[in-house]
């Protein structure tokens, strides 16, 4: 069979889509927003694909077939490239603005997206009886015709590629470097094969294999690292948590070497958690470890058991852990954050605290992830607890947070002075902190001075020793 266009390029490009299609499908069981968007867009692919193939068969043989089943079939093709166009769309805005469906500026893209795709539509439909995108000549053995606007029959598949784009620049730092990568070297892959479609080889089918590579690009950064090692890690914390629960019930008589065994192994993947947390923002890097280890002291001072230090220590390790759903790009920049930003930085706390619920033998780790942003005065998020009602844990935590967040380094600014935190903490004492804990962590660090470092690096390596 002879055919007008080379569709070899296309087969390639069924091929590649299907493999996408299989390895989204089989690889992520814990799907979030951007990988439901990639996937409906690699399905809508693959379709017009074969549509694009369906239609180059049906024009070489029009004389064989209805009139209104190949008008029908071209313009379905057309119609689904601007779909595929707008499905690429809806991926970048759930890159963009995650499953926050309140932002005006995604309603306004989605709104006119739907309408100018609705009109588009009826434009093909109207075709049928005008011929202005294209005909058949019946004169000419049924050839396949231009009509006088036939370049605007691709204009909206451009059109949605580009309104892509300026989204894109417009919310380059809801995207980390892998996307943006990624979303460049699509744009690249696409408009390049489209052009050479278009005037270098008008009968070879370029543009699809261009969309295909495009897909395959895109799929190296669906997932960000943090994503998939909080998925691995907390698959950890589960599966720890069910085999522990069955050597308890079959091993009762060894409850001190299981109860050694329950905190090495928590310490581990707790420690691991933390690592994670800290590499979202290098500016922090240490944070975790370094409030669980100044936490830890305030509970030594208070005189709580060994236990409970230990449990404050572990709370102190993964308190951050919900910041692994705020974008890199908030977290790490550099100036003023947008009042939008701000609310989705608050959200970290319940959302660590929605993260932590399920750890139902430590019900610490859920409360100081919750409400270490509380103030003893009750202006605090995200439950505006006051005073007491604030566990002890968390108010322990809060001090030695905001005690490292001003004494480190952050993307915004400079390390702050010992002394000037400590004046804070004095300042906000009846407000914002506990007033008893202040006390207490003025003496902890008045009793070690400058040294009050290398106390908190001894703390963290004891612990980590036990685990060696």
């Amino acid at each position: 069979m002879n055919l007008s266009y080379n569709i070899y390029f296309s087969i390639a490009a069924v091929i590649i889509t299907i493999i996408l299609i299989l390895i989204v499908s089989l690889h992520y069981s814990s799907t979030n927003v951007v990988n439901k968007r990639y996937k409906v867009f690699l399905i809508a692919a693959i379709s017009m694909i074969f549509l694009d193939i369906a239609t180059v068969v049906t024009n070489d043989y029009a004389h064989n077939i209805p009139h209104f089943l190949n008008m029908f079939l071209n313009g379905l093709y057309f119609l689904s490239g601007a779909v595929v166009a707008i499905l690429f769309l809806s991926y970048c805005v759930s890159v963009a603005f995650g499953d926050d469906k309140s932002d005006k500026t995604r309603k306004i893209i989605s709104i006119s997206a739907t309408i100018i795709l609705a009109i588009y539509g009826i434009a093909l439909f109207v075709n049928n009886f005008t011929g202005f995108f294209f005909y058949f000549d019946y004169t000419k053995d049924f050839a396949y015709c231009a009509g006088p606007v036939y370049l605007l029959v691709n204009f909206l598949a451009v059109l949605f590629t580009l309104e892509s784009l300026v989204l894109f620049v417009i919310k380059k730092d809801k995207f980390n470097k892998r996307q943006i990568i990624s979303t460049i070297l699509f744009y690249a892959s696409f408009f390049i094969s489209f052009l050479l479609q278009l005037f270098a080889f008008p009968k070879v089918l370029l543009s699809d294999f261009g969309i295909a590579i495009g897909a395959l690009i895109v799929f190296f950064s669906i997932e960000t690292p943090d994503y998939i090692n909080l998925i691995r890690t907390l698959d950890e914390l589960n599966e720890l948590k069910a085999s522990l629960e069955i050597q308890v019930k079959i091993r009762t008589n060894e409850l001190d070497l299981e109860k050694k065994s329950y905190e090495e192994l928590t310490l581990e993947t707790l420690s691991s958690l933390a690592q994670v947390i800290d590499a979202k923002d290098h500016y922090t890097n240490g944070h975790s470890f370094r409030v669980a280890a100044y936490a830890k002291g305030i509970a030594e001072e208070l005189g709580l058991s060994y236990q409970e230090c230990e449990q404050i220590y572990f709370a102190g390790l993964i308190h951050d852990v919900g910041k692994i759903g705020i974008k890199e790009g908030i977290l790490t920049k550099p100036g003023k954050l947008t009042p939008e930003e701000y609310k989705l930085i608050q959200a970290h706390s319940s959302l660590g605290g929605d993260i932590l619920k399920g750890i139902k033998e430590f019900p610490i780790f859920e409360k100081v992830a919750r409400n270490h942003h509380e103030r003893y005065d009750g202006t605090g998020y995200p439950d505006k607890l006051k005073g007491e009602e604030i566990s002890l844990e968390a108010r322990i935590v809060t001090i030695a947070d905001t005690f490292d967040a001003m004494t480190s380094d952050r993307s915004y600014r400079k390390a702050l002075t010992d002394e000037y935190a400590l004046n804070e903490l004095q300042r906000y004492k009846g407000t914002q902190f506990d007033p008893n804990l202040v006390d207490v962590f003025i003496k902890l660090y008045n009793r070690y001075g400058d040294s009050i470092r290398n106390h908190i690096d001894d703390l963290s390596s004891d612990i980590r020793n036990k685990n060696e």
